[in-house]
């Protein structure tokens, strides 16, 4: 195992799945990636101004998001910050890298959100070509 993808999402459950992936990383000299996914913003088209300002925001938050997780692993790694369907970015970016593995925590932002929005880590399990260890 030589590639290991994290994905985060600024849960606790995310960070708990970054510090296993340090662990695995650490033991098997393997190359550690940190992911967050912006999803897409959508307003209704009366709204008098486009999605960039939100989505600028997002980006920003996703970015002081990775900072923190990088801070909290305590080791060199990559980052990604993209934005796209949370499942389905992550899924592309596992095959597209080669990851050997994509860790994931099994819980998100929160129960309101993932009944509003679906489960990430419950889609990325279905779809993902790649192996998942879905941290609890």
């Amino acid at each position: 195992m030589k590639k290991i993808l994290v994905a985060i999402d600024g849960s606790e459950a995310a960070m708990h799945a970054v510090r296993t992936a340090v662990t695995l990383a650490k033991g098997l000299h393997a190359d550690l990636t940190l992911a967050h996914v912006v999803p897409p913003t959508f307003v209704p088209p009366e709204v008098p101004f486009g999605v960039q300002p939100w989505t600028d925001e997002a980006v920003q938050a996703g970015e002081r998001l990775l900072e923190e997780a990088v801070a909290e692993a305590g080791i060199t790694c990559d980052r990604l910050n993209v934005t796209g369907s949370p499942a389905e970015r992550l899924a592309d970016i596992a095959d597209q890298g080669a990851f050997d593995l994509v860790v994931v925590g099994s819980k998100g932002r929160g129960a309101v959100a993932r009944m509003l929005v679906g489960s990430v880590t419950d889609r990325l399990v279905h779809i993902c070509k790649r192996p998942i260890l879905v941290v609890r």
